[in-house]
């Protein structure tokens, strides 16, 4: 079923964040971005907040140059010769390695914390979604993004040590709901890289300790280990472009259909 692109639901604002690094934050961002437009017809604009870039050249690949980056929208409060036309279909605001300065340089900003918010409030009628990728801190772009955001959803590993930190994370967009953003809910959690054929418990354990965390309604769709992940990415491909009958896609498909549910129920 396609999206209904006539405007039946204001553009959604979706953070995918957590502050620790190397948890498929990124990947789930551009594969829900990808399912969002491949499969149901939306019209995306991703937004890459993080330095490292790696959403960014997930898109557009290692070798194209960024001159314009989401910092200077932030600061410009404006989109203008910034976004970019990828050849999945989505649209980017790209990053680069000079965002870092823009962590000390943003805060200097009037009511900053709302920047972001007010940037992409100018394309409000353009996109039907927007997808932020969080760097792995919870600092200015994080900050910006959740006040930014509809909602936010949690990635992480089905690994112990992956789990710590998150309630820090929670803490910080609950004050956010209390003082900044008061329509900012939390979307759930969803456990990337698991291997359902490994017998030992690990998986079972981090599943019943965030559903112990945030409740079994919190719970959203796993997405499975797929070598297809890596050879997107390499390919500056989502995993719909690159084999949308892999494991993986088939997981985030099932992931995107429960977040649209979970708007539209709204």
């Amino acid at each position: 079923m396609k999206h209904n692109l006539n405007g039946q639901l204001p553009m959604q604002v979706l953070a995918v964040a957590n502050n620790k690094g190397g948890v498929g934050k990124t990947t789930t961002a551009v594969s829900l971005g990808g399912a969002l437009h491949q499969l149901h017809g939306a019209r995306v604009l991703m937004v890459d907040l993080d330095p490292q870039a790696n959403l960014t050249q997930n898109l557009i690949g290692r070798s194209t140059e960024v001159e314009q980056h989401v910092g200077h929208a932030i600061i410009d409060k404006s989109l203008d010769g910034i976004i970019l036309e990828t050849e999945s279909g989505l649209h980017l605001v790209p990053s680069a390695i000079g965002l870092a300065q823009y962590e000390s340089l943003i805060p200097q900003q009037k009511m900053w914390r709302y920047r972001l918010a007010q940037t992409l409030a100018t394309v409000a009628s353009d996109y039907d979604y927007v997808v932020l990728d969080c760097p792995p801190t919870l600092q200015t772009f994080t900050v910006m993004a959740l006040v930014a955001a509809d909602a936010y959803l949690i990635a992480t590993e089905p690994e112990l040590f992956a789990l710590s930190g998150l309630s820090t994370l929670t803490e910080l967009a609950d004050g956010v709901v209390e003082g900044l953003n008061s329509k900012l809910r939390f979307a759930g959690v969803t456990v990337t890289r698991y291997n359902p054929k490994q017998k030992n418990s690990t998986h079972s354990i981090v599943m019943q300790a965030l559903a112990m965390q945030y409740g079994e309604e919190a719970l959203l769709p796993s997405i499975r280990r797929d070598s297809a992940i890596v050879k997107s990415q390499g390919q500056a491909q989502t995993i719909f472009q690159y084999d949308p009958q892999s494991n993986a896609a088939q997981d985030y498909a099932a992931l995107t259909t429960s977040l649209i549910t979970s708007f539209t129920a709204r």
